[in-house]
């Protein structure tokens, strides 16, 4: 049975970031926020040894898995292993431009055969579990209403209830997948529009969205927005996240944050790598003048993995600084 779950406010998956220990912390940080793994390759998902690591999923919820992928049989059964390791949902990306995803025939390029998308969520598709797309508004430099209408149009026709969009086009040569964030200009109308025309279907809001006062602002027009960057960047802005968009009082304090996600951490030392438990948290010097020797000591605890003085390093830190 399918849970209604809030999905207001959105961390977008982000390849290398959203690891079950990022989501960890920001599950620590944020009680309402909606949650996503990695894109993660269905063969991946399906074969790896390493499985356990890459998509545990330790009471995050709500939470949802994204995979990448075309092969219909696959898919099947991802939305199985999805549904075993209790994710709330399952996403499809059909939006990542970056050239190793083509050659594996999965994220943006996908866009181009929208018969295929159809069927690839529909092989998604399961009573216990919410299958859901996340795309671009088309492919190229140039922006092009009827083609994203159309694709819409088509995959609707699966039932889907969730979409969300990155409001900008995906440019599948020339450009980096860093630039792919930036050089293709955003387009909120169009998202607006596919909104009124398909009211049947939630789209959720993704690209540019660099503060909580312009996510709380478009909320006001659109029925979620995600986040990626912003997040990334300063996980400690989950703090305000359940206070301005859920308006639910969070009275957490950054040590006692620190001291909770490193409890979680510690007993994982020796089974996984050090920068891999720290990373979610390493980008708080992001930056943040003056942060240069902080830096360099977290540098040179982490070569002799002295956990204990790192945590005392980054307590002192955000002490120091109101980081939300």
């Amino acid at each position: 049975m399918k849970k209604e779950i809030s999905r207001k406010f959105c961390v977008a998956p982000m390849m290398g970031y959203t690891t079950p220990y990022a989501r960890k912390l920001y599950r620590i940080l944020s009680n309402n926020s909606f949650l996503f793994s990695e894109m993660i390759a269905t063969k991946s998902l399906i074969y790896s040894k390493n499985r356990e690591n890459i998509i545990d999923n330790d009471c995050n919820n709500p939470v949802a898995l994204q995979v990448g992928g075309s092969e219909i049989e696959e898919l099947i059964k991802a939305s199985k292993i999805a549904i075993d390791y209790n994710y709330d949902e399952i996403n499809l990306n059909v939006g990542c431009p970056s050239k190793a995803v083509q050659k594996g025939s999965f994220g943006a390029c996908l866009m181009k055969d929208k018969i295929l998308v159809k069927n690839c969520l529909q092989a998604l598709q399961n009573d216990k579990i919410e299958a859901t797309l996340k795309c671009r508004l088309g492919l190229g430099r140039e922006l092009n209403y009827q083609f994203f209408e159309e694709f819409i149009d088509e995959i609707s026709k699966t039932g889907i209830k969730i979409i969300y969009v990155h409001a900008r086009n995906a440019i599948l040569s020339g450009i980096s997948p860093q630039g792919n964030r930036s050089i293709p200009p955003l387009s909120y109308d169009f998202v607006k529009k596919i909104k009124n025309k398909f009211p049947n279907i939630t789209f959720i809001l993704n690209g540019g969205i660099n503060n909580l006062d312009k996510a709380e602002s478009l909320l006001e027009e659109f029925d979620g927005v995600m986040v990626g960057r912003l997040i990334k960047n300063n996980p400690f802005i989950l703090k305000e996240v359940d206070k301005k968009i859920f308006k639910e009082n969070n009275n957490l304090i950054d040590e006692s944050i620190i001291n909770n996600y490193f409890e979680y951490i510690k007993p994982k030392l020796g089974f996984e790598s050090i920068f891999r438990l720290l990373s979610p948290l390493l980008n708080i010097f992001f930056s943040v003048p003056h942060s240069k020797t902080y830096k360099s000591k977290i540098n040179d605890y982490m070569k002799d993995q002295k956990i204990n003085l790192i945590e005392d390093l980054l307590i002192k830190f955000v002490s120091e600084r109101n980081l939300s």
